[in-house]
């Protein structure tokens, strides 16, 4: 039976199955729900906290591996399983999950509410392309299933709706064939001084992937660094920072050179975590920006599953802080390059004339999901930006609020409109 934390507001109703998702949805009305997947951790920690709801479901004890099918390729799991927790048990059939969040803690469920993506996504998709089924829960509390071959418009209607359409309880995902301890890979890399030349090359990539397993694009842009100056009461300002890198990573055959080679390199990278995690005041930023740039220059050797958790190990543990601004979108590949450059003006721009955002990073791989495709009858590249906010108290009037992050909004959908983009919503 579902378990009531906490007896004031915000309540937490914590189901074990979809049975008592159904009492709690039901008897919760008609007060909002907010829906928990089950994370114990987040990787948009610093994203500005939404008001309480009075009703919170938590789905983190619905965390079960129900049944493998290694046969057909199939495994049923509850919505609050952690994809990492999936795939660990797959393992042990010879499988593995296509297309897993860079987070351990992602859930099946959460991952699927909104579409879900990685590095491997030019290959298979979005996460929410290898659901074959699924069981829900509709906002009026009543189960239903849907899947590929029926309801298909409910399915992909709950698919992707952030939990609007319904909850998703549990779901049947495809699997492949892969041991990702023994699949190794090496990086094939590429750094730009020139942004232009950076969109270029990644478009060229994500065109024409060859046997690349994983790929991704990283692009960072600061601004102008303020100290001031050793006399008088002025500011001096530095020139920014402008840089980027497209990694590949194509299967390899281990050999005990490439063993050594990934476990010093796995060590390295997790002490950095460690000590930037710990870390603090602004003696702590170098080594936070270290720690981002273990995670911007790619290991050259590396198995598959430390490459899908890379930046888990690195960018999560070096305790990276702060309010950003961030925006995704799916753009189609004959319109690609002037998405991203449209964005990249806009950001940037925003920033010379409002001096709201500091760090302005980008990442982009290619997106060969059918049902994208469907839609506009061709491939997708993903483009998402984070735009670091300024603290208020460094600069005066309405820079960096709302109403100017609305009008970032608004300029985006238009660029979405004129350009046949897609807004991509990232997970909370």
């Amino acid at each position: 039976m579902s378990t009531t934390l906490a007896a004031t507001p915000p309540a937490e109703y914590v189901p074990r199955d979809t049975a008592d998702v159904v009492r709690t949805v039901r008897d919760s009305r008609p007060q909002p729900l907010t829906i928990r997947g089950g994370e114990r951790g987040s990787e948009h920690e610093d994203r500005p906290v939404a008001p309480d709801r009075r009703v919170v479901l938590s789905l983190r004890r619905m965390n079960r591996v129900q049944a493998v099918d290694a046969d057909a390729r199939l495994v049923r799991v509850q919505a609050g399983a952690r994809l990492s927790d999936i795939d660990r048990t797959l393992g042990a059939h010879g499988l593995g999950l296509p297309v897993v969040g860079d987070h351990r803690e992602i859930t099946a469920g959460g991952f699927a509410a909104v579409g879900g993506l990685s590095a491997a996504s030019h290959r298979y998709g979005m996460f929410s392309d290898n659901v074959v089924s699924l069981e829900y829960v509709d906002p009026e509390g009543r189960f239903g299933t849907c899947g590929r071959t029926h309801h298909a418009e409910r399915f992909h209607r709950i698919l992707g709706s952030a939990g609007r359409a319904g909850i998703i309880t549990a779901l049947t995902l495809e699997a492949v064939e892969v041991d990702k301890d023994r699949t190794w890979l090496t990086s094939d890399a590429h750094r730009f001084l020139d942004f232009d030349t950076f969109v270029e090359h990644s478009l060229a990539e994500i065109n024409r992937p060859g046997d690349t397993l994983l790929q991704v694009g990283r692009w960072v842009d600061t601004a102008p660094l303020r100290v001031a100056r050793p006399v008088g009461s002025g500011q001096l300002q530095l020139g920014t920072v402008r840089f980027g890198q497209w990694s590949s990573l194509h299967p390899a055959t281990a050999t005990p050179s490439l063993r050594a080679r990934r476990e010093l390199g796995a060590r390295a990278r997790k002490g950095l975590g460690a000590i930037a995690s710990h870390a603090s005041g602004r003696a702590a930023m170098p080594v936070r920006h270290a720690a981002a740039g273990a995670l911007m220059f790619s290991p050259k050797v590396l198995t598959l599953r430390d490459a899908e958790y890379l930046a888990d190990t690195v960018i999560s543990s070096s305790g990276e802080r702060g309010p950003a601004y961030r925006v995704a979108v799916f753009a189609p590949l004959s319109s690609y390059h002037s998405v991203f450059h449209r964005l990249h003006d806009l950001l940037t721009e925003r920033r010379e004339h409002a001096d709201c955002f500091t760090v302005i990073s980008a990442q982009t791989y290619g997106v060969r999901s059918p049902y994208l495709h469907e839609q506009v009858g061709e491939d997708h590249g993903y483009i998402s930006f984070t735009c670091r906010l300024r603290p208020p108290s460094n600069y005066p009037g309405k820079r960096g609020t709302p109403e100017l992050l609305h009008d970032i909004d608004a300029a985006v959908d238009d660029i979405c409109a004129s350009e046949r983009g897609q807004r991509y919503h990232i997970p909370d």
